[in-house]
């Protein structure tokens, strides 16, 4: 008897062991054509591996022109991201600096846009044709970098925080719905969930912002204007500009020198004349001496 049972308790081991096994057999599936597009590969009903990395790209662009340039090319990047629906452009920042050649300051301007993934480069492109006027290969792009900040951490920690008071307010909400609950008790109730519900509110921004980032890219790009050696904002023009500045400062330093000095020019002489006499009263002094020695 005591034979059958322990037989019948392997048994039942060897059972509950397959079952486990069975939960965690990953499924086996013909292999894909060339170009099909896998299945997910399922382990007790999760993902195999990490997902991929959510990205958020911002890029930089310097462009230099002609001076004429730079505002027709402002204006036709600021219009484009306005009015071109299909590039679903939004823009963030856009500025000018008008030139004045008298006073040595040049046309420049800046665009910030945030576009989707298909559109940077259209935007680009158009950013970098010739405009009426320009020779072939202008404008010149001087700069170009890219940046890509990882958030795949930052999101999927935002996402698992908000399901988690997500599920608390739910759970808060069945207790004040309770009809034996106390008025302490449910004003305790009601103020954990004014709280849980703010804090569902706030990451739930969060979590917008940072797909946002992800779904969409930043280009900031800077206009500016050639900058020839003879060019008044050229370090030699600069300089040439502020000569007549320095000059003047410098004089105006000692002007005040002398007007602060002034007043005690009476005392200065005083003090001279008495320094000399004295002087020379020590040295007679000294000579009779040595005469009377002799």
């Amino acid at each position: 008897m005591l034979r059958q049972s322990l037989i019948c308790g392997v048994v039942l081991l060897t059972l509950a062991a397959c079952g486990q096994e069975a939960q965690m057999v990953v499924t086996q599936r013909a292999p894909a054509a060339p170009g099909d597009i896998p299945e997910t590969v399922l382990i007790t009903g999760s993902l195999i591996g990490p997902p991929g990395p959510k990205l958020a790209y911002t890029h930089s662009l310097a462009i230099e022109m002609a001076d004429a340039m730079v505002a027709p090319r402002f204006e036709r990047g600021r219009d484009a991201c306005l009015e071109d629906r299909s590039l679903n452009c939004n823009l963030l920042e856009a500025s000018i600096t008008v030139g004045n050649a008298n006073a040595g300051v040049r046309p420049r301007a800046s665009l910030s846009v945030r576009l989707p993934h298909d559109s940077v480069m259209r935007f680009e492109s158009m950013l970098l044709e010739p405009l009426p006027g320009e020779a072939a290969g202008e404008p010149s792009l001087r700069r170009s970098s890219t940046n890509a900040e990882d958030l795949t951490f930052q999101i999927s920690d935002t996402e698992r925080r908000l399901a988690q008071a997500t599920d608390y307010r739910e759970r808060l909400t069945v207790l004040s719905r309770r009809g034996d609950a106390k008025v302490d008790e449910l004003i305790k109730v009601q103020q954990s969930l004014s709280e849980v519900q703010s804090s569902i509110e706030a990451m739930t921004v969060d979590t917008r912002q940072l797909n946002t980032r992800v779904d969409t890219e930043l280009l900031n790009i800077s206009l500016g204007a050639y900058e020839p050696l003879t060019s008044v904002s050229s370090p030699l023009g600069s300089a040439w500009r502020d000569a007549a500045r320095a000059l003047g400062e410098s004089t105006a330093s000692a002007f005040l020198f002398v007007v602060v000095l002034l007043p005690w020019l009476p005392l200065i002489a005083l003090g001279g004349f008495v320094v000399v006499w004295l002087w020379r009263f020590v040295r007679k002094a000294r000579r009779q001496k040595a005469s009377a020695a002799v």
